[in-house]
């Protein structure tokens, strides 16, 4: 029967030379191990892989050198099976050869051998073969804490299309942060696997480099959402101005988390010509939006923001309301005052006519503390000394209160004011029983002026 198979061997046609293998491989004895390993010389690759594991499954030592030399054959599978084959026969003499497929081309047989040393117990002697069997076992982060020295091994490992895990090589990349790696990071920009790409991004980020900013403008035409998001985000992050234009137009995509991450960048650059195409946007249809477009525009500060973030504050959602609010007291804390706030009343106005309660009520509200504003503008002088009058009297009155805390907030509160007429009434609290309300007395009163001498005469 074993004769028959060797002839067929021979066969010009490669299904016949195939099935011949896989009778020999069956049988699985010694005895086929010579015939098995002149298959290995087919021009079939799947003929190839066939005695391979034929060779593997006699575990027969006496096919280790001709599985040795299978680790050189030109296709992938075929090797891959030599490692499996290797690892069947359990022969330690074949560690040495296995450790250059830590570097083989494909990632398949990679890991299979860096599996296969460690069923035999191999260690790593030094950083480099540790780095190997990192990068074969999908490691890549451990890899790269060894630093530059992964870095050519990681690279070959991104070359491989068949990579199981390419996001992590990527990311293992902006690890070690090397201007090597900038030309196959911004490659893998254009990466099948969104995943990658936004990887891609995260890891060229770190590096600084020219070539970065423009790359990562041309994601904000990504098909993905995703991508285009962590662009907008890392453009904001990275400063470099030649993005606002293209931060700008990315205000307007299609999809909420890209305007959201584009307004935030533009926030981040305090960018005063990026008013104008904001302020629209705090009627974005997405609450996030808007609230990100009241933050943003807080930061900027520029008053031309002020009408429409007064308006804001009769929003429908009460988070943008307080963004709104903290936005304009960022900008100017007497913001009901300005110009800005009074061309807002015809909007507020007609907010009080709204369909939704609490819109009516932060509308009113609004409408309320600008009139009040108004009205204290132009109050009296004196019904402004008669409230500062009464306010000294309560802060004075609270000095004899028996909490510490609140006689110390007392004390700083009247240094602050400044009026050289509250003297007396302070000089007492350097006998106060707490040492920190009396260190608050002293400094308060030397604020003011405050001599021992002259109160001591005065006395």
């Amino acid at each position: 029967m074993q004769w028959w198979a060797v002839q067929q061997l021979r066969s010009k046609n490669s299904e016949t030379r195939l099935q011949a293998v896989e009778k020999l491989a069956r049988e699985g004895s010694s005895r086929s191990v010579g015939a098995l390993a002149s298959a290995l010389q087919d021009s079939e690759p799947a003929v190839r892989k066939a005695a391979v594991k034929g060779l593997g499954r006699t575990r027969d030592s006496e096919a280790l050198p001709t599985l040795i030399a299978a680790l050189r054959d030109a296709e992938a599978e075929v090797r891959e099976a030599a490692v499996m084959a290797l690892r069947q026969i359990g022969d330690k003499h074949a560690v040495e050869a296995l450790i250059p497929a830590l570097q083989d081309a494909a990632a398949s047989v990679r890991w299979h051998a860096a599996k296969t040393l460690e069923r035999f117990g191999w260690q790593p002697h030094n950083d480099t073969q540790r780095i190997h069997r990192d990068v074969a076992l999908g490691d890549f982060g451990t890899a790269a804490q060894l630093g530059h020295l992964a870095l050519e091994p990681l690279l070959n490992a991104l070359k491989d299309d068949q990579a199981n895990n390419r996001r992590a090589i990527v990311e293992a990349l902006g690890m070690i942060g090397d201007e090597k790696a900038v030309q196959p990071l911004l490659a893998a920009l254009k990466d099948a696997d969104p995943n990658v790409r936004v990887a891609a991004i995260e890891a060229a980020s770190q590096i600084r480099d020219s070539r970065v900013p423009p790359a990562l403008l041309s994601c904000l035409q990504d098909k993905e959402p995703q991508v285009r998001m962590t662009a907008a985000s890392i453009l904001g992050s990275l400063g470099d101005k030649s993005a606002l234009p293209g931060l700008r137009a990315a205000v307007n995509d299609r999809d909420w988390n890209v305007r959201k991450a584009a307004v935030i960048a533009l926030g981040r650059f305090q960018d005063l010509p990026s008013v104008a195409v904001l302020t629209p946007l705090l009627r974005d249809p997405d609450h996030d939006v808007r609230e990100a477009t009241c933050d943003a525009l807080g930061q900027i500060k520029d008053e031309q923001a002020i009408e429409a973030l007064v308006v804001a504050l009769a929003d429908s959602q009460s988070a943008v309301r307080q963004y709104a609010g903290a936005a304009l007291c960022r900008i100017n804390p007497e913001w009901e005052s300005s110009e800005g706030a009074h061309r807002a009343i015809p909007q507020l106005r007609s907010a009080l006519k709204d369909r939704e309660y609490w819109v009516r009520h932060a509308a009113a509200d609004a409408l309320k503390r600008i009139e009040t504003a108004e009205q204290q503008r132009f109050a009296p002088a004196h019904r402004l000394d008669e409230k500062l009058s009464a306010a000294l009297n309560v802060l004075v009155g609270v000095l004899e209160h028996p909490n510490r805390d609140l006689r110390h907030a007392a004390v700083e509160a009247l240094g602050r004011i400044g009026d050289s007429q509250i003297i007396p009434r302070l000089v007492p609290g350097l006998q106060d029983s707490d040492k920190w309300v009396r260190q608050s007395v002293q400094e308060s009163l030397q604020k003011l002026g405050w001599q021992p001498e002259k109160t001591a005469s005065a006395a």
